[in-house]
């Protein structure tokens, strides 16, 4: 096929417009309500009791579930890197401390990166411990660490707080639909004032 032909195609298929099942506006009009009715103080649970030591993702997935913590119709599989198929929920989590929420995420797979961040053995799996190992490292040597990620002892200032997000807790939020996911992420950050959420553009 000549260049031009596949030119021409490309072109074809990155000016089909997509087909969004809610408008922008559909989306964050319903935020306030969203918001209104997560109830930090009566619905957030423990995260040592359902992620603690020797439990995996399919054990927190059972505990999960038998406990009404997650329902069974939000699970579904989907496709990991190497053709790997995972079972989980897509949503969005806050990581609550006396139910004040400090921290929001989302994932296509909620239950696997709630395990990343307490035991993630590097920096690009346990990323909420390694926001919080950078405070640990600023608030010990008075300065903010300017080298690479990798070049913060992950032992020394990662671990250490891998175990206190273990005793902190959590509530989940169930969303599928990846626009109102990403909006209602920025959107509960902002609400919630959490410093440790960072939108910069790299």
């Amino acid at each position: 096929m000549l260049e031009k032909e596949i030119e021409n195609i490309i072109l074809e298929k990155i000016k089909v417009q997509l087909k969004i099942e809610k408008s922008f506006s559909d989306l964050v009009n319903n935020f306030d309500s969203m918001f209104a009715n997560i109830d930090f103080e009566k619905n957030s649970f423990s995260i040592s009791d359902y992620f603690g030591s020797g439990m995996g993702k399919a054990g927190a997935t059972s505990k999960l579930l038998a406990d009404n913590r997650i329902k069974e119709e939000w699970l579904r599989e989907y496709s990991f890197k190497e053709g790997n198929v995972k079972n989980d929920f897509k949503g969005l989590y806050f990581f609550v401390n006396d139910k004040r929420p400090f921290y929001v995420g989302i994932s296509k797979g909620v239950i696997g990166r709630i395990l990343q961040h307490i035991k993630g053995h590097s920096h690009n799996s346990a990323t909420l411990a390694f926001k919080i190992g950078l405070l640990k490292y600023e608030l010990i040597t008075g300065s903010k660490h300017s080298l690479t990620r990798k070049q913060l002892n992950f032992k020394n200032e990662v671990e250490p707080i891998k175990g206190f997000l273990s005793n902190q807790e959590v509530i989940f939020l169930h969303i599928e639909n990846d626009y109102e996911l990403y909006l209602f992420e920025v959107y509960c950050s902002m609400k919630l004032g959490t410093m440790l959420n960072n939108f910069e553009t790299h």
